[in-house]
């Protein structure tokens, strides 16, 4: 199969803006490498693409090392609160980084029920506990 020049040059700018301390708006780098506004308006489409994964992970893993070298010093060093807050505070964004570059999910969704599985629960609940059901 062949690679996606196109996204590997959005995974370079991506590293790029991440280094420099830009906001990344993957939508325009999209635009600036040349992909049609509706792939620009789905940026999943590129980063999903074995091209743009493998131009991307040597930064992931750059990020990695990073986020494991700040979890260390935060664990062996003695620092004041500010000094902490600060810590976790990039750990934080490292860690978002590494997610959303490597197209991990940045919150655990598989447990969130919606409003109808949430209103079956209680239905089941409600008949279960009511004085007139059969045991």
């Amino acid at each position: 199969m062949k690679e996606s020049e196109n996204a590997k040059a959005v995974a370079r700018d991506v590293s790029e803006n991440i280094r420099q301390g830009k906001k990344v708006i993957l939508g325009k780098i999209a635009k600036k490498r040349g992909y049609a506004d509706s792939t620009t308006k789905k940026p999943k489409l590129i980063t999903s693409t074995k091209s743009y994964q493998k131009e991307i992970k040597p930064f992931v893993n750059q990020l990695e090392k990073e986020s494991q070298r700040l979890l260390n010093a935060i664990k062996k060093k003695k620092l004041n609160k500010l000094q902490y807050e600060a810590a976790v505070r990039s750990l934080d964004i490292l860690t978002k980084n590494v997610q959303l570059l490597s197209g991990k999910p940045t919150e655990n969704v598989k447990n969130i029920l919606t409003k109808e599985q949430v209103d079956e629960i209680i239905l089941r609940r409600s008949k279960k506990d009511s004085p007139g059901r059969k045991v």
